[in-house]
């Protein structure tokens, strides 16, 4: 466990590096978010002052923190592990005496810690000075923690399963796009789940997305409360041991396929 803790620090300490390059994600995801805060106020000012449930200041704030959660991977899906599959380097790593999966999760959670404290928290900061986007009670801060903290986990073994098809694919291009197209739409990331139609929403709740984006969002803003809560940090553990035990499998199929001149 202390091998890997101390990988999560130094990926966390190498993070630290690019601070120039976490500033400009931060004010990309402000231009897009004050877009996003603009439609849903032309929106809200159109029609109804409430959509399934939400008013038009919920919308900013859910529009905030979702934006936030990018920094975890809640929006997009990288490529690093692919290209190391691709390139070969991916050998230095599965020959080493540790679970590459454990290799792969510290590294990629010293990583998002990092987004998560910098990125996301002014990402958000910048909603709440702008837009007024919500500011939660202490008392909230700590089932969101948690959830968030599922949330990773959960985004960083669906990007690794995702990254896994280089050992058969050519090229996972395809793959990737899909894969970052229906996490982006399915999530809630794009728009809230709430305001999907009942036959799509019913495919959305069936599937593993919403856990890392759309319902830590519905926490943070205080909408999901009580046993309601406690069954959503239920399904978001549900997934992550589902997630796991596949990403555990299908990297035990790699293995098999892998080929190491001279070893």
């Amino acid at each position: 466990m202390r091998l890997y803790i101390e990988i999560a620090r130094r990926s966390f300490r190498r993070a630290i590096a690019y601070r120039a390059a976490a500033l400009a994600g931060m004010l990309t995801n402000a231009f897009f978010g004050a877009v996003r805060c603009f439609v849903y106020i032309a929106l809200f000012n159109a029609g109804s002052s409430r959509v399934a449930g939400f008013t038009v200041q919920d919308a900013i704030s859910y529009t905030w923190i979702t934006q936030s959660l990018i920094s975890i991977g809640a929006g997009w899906l990288t490529v690093d592990l692919s290209r190391s599959i691709y390139s070969g380097d991916v050998i230095n790593d599965l020959m080493r005496p540790w679970s590459f999966y454990g290799y792969w999760l510290s590294r990629k959670l010293g990583e998002q810690l990092f987004n998560l404290g910098i990125r996301g928290t002014l990402t958000y900061l910048i909603g709440v000075i702008t837009f007024g986007a919500f500011v939660p009670g202490l008392d909230g801060l700590a089932p969101f923690t948690l959830s968030v903290g599922m949330a990773m986990l959960l985004s960083i073994t669906f990007g690794f399963l995702v990254n896994l098809t280089a050992f058969w694919l050519i090229d996972n291009t395809g793959v990737i796009i899909i894969s970052n197209i229906l996490l982006g739409f399915f999530s809630g990331f794009m728009i809230p789940l709430a305001f999907f139609p009942p036959w799509l929403a019913t495919i959305a709740y069936m599937l593993p997305f919403q856990t890392i984006s759309g319902l830590p969002a519905q926490i943070f803003l205080g909408q999901i409360t009580g046993w309601n809560l406690v069954g959503v940090l239920l399904l978001q553990l549900f997934w992550v041991v589902v997630l796991v035990f596949c990403a555990l499998a299908i990297l035990q199929l790699a293995m098999r396929k892998v080929i190491i001149q001279g070893g």
